[in-house]
């Protein structure tokens, strides 16, 4: 039988970068304030850490799949050189406007719905009483609520709001 983990799911623009309308490449992506140290003490602390973002750039033909799939190769190698890292990107290329075919469709994986959270859970056998998720909109707390994940929404200084976080939820 195996352990389940705890985990950290943290939503991408808006939590660990400036939303600047659709962020699809480096040149666009801000880190905001003490994200990477906020990810390291937990990946200190053993959590995986994982990003759920609807990223429609892609449905509304802003960006390819492969732009996003670069741009989280990019985030996790500027973690790495602070001893940090994400452990899974999990993304929603899909939204019922686009103008890409393939991608305009409704989704499961697309917040407010869970389907991200899903996938993550059932891949690595994650126990959602000792997990977590920070958010910045309604959709990421209708999202964790779906599957009665702890949920916060991001305020100024990620590495504050998750030592709230682990210390009001009793997470170590």
């Amino acid at each position: 039988m195996s352990t389940k983990i705890k985990a950290a799911f943290l939503d991408r623009d808006g939590v660990i970068n400036r939303n600047n309308g659709y962020v699809t490449n480096k040149k666009r992506f801000t880190w905001l304030k003490n994200v990477k140290s906020a990810i390291r003490l937990l990946n200190n602390k053993k959590f995986k850490v994982f990003i759920v973002t609807n990223q429609s750039a892609v449905a509304r033909g802003f960006c390819s799949e492969n732009d996003v799939n670069n741009l989280h190769l990019w985030i996790n190698n500027e973690l790495k050189k602070n001893k940090a890292k994400i452990d899974e990107f999990f993304y929603c290329p899909y939204h019922p406007k686009g103008i890409i075919k393939k991608y305009r469709k409704k989704s499961y994986l697309r917040k407010p719905n869970p389907g991200m959270i899903v996938k993550a859970v059932k891949k690595y056998s994650i126990n959602l009483d000792k997990s977590f998720m920070i958010g910045d909109t309604k959709s990421d707390k209708i999202c964790a609520e779906r599957v009665n994940l702890k949920f916060y929404y991001k305020k100024n200084n990620l590495q504050k709001d998750i030592k709230l976080i682990l210390k009001k939820y009793n997470l170590k």
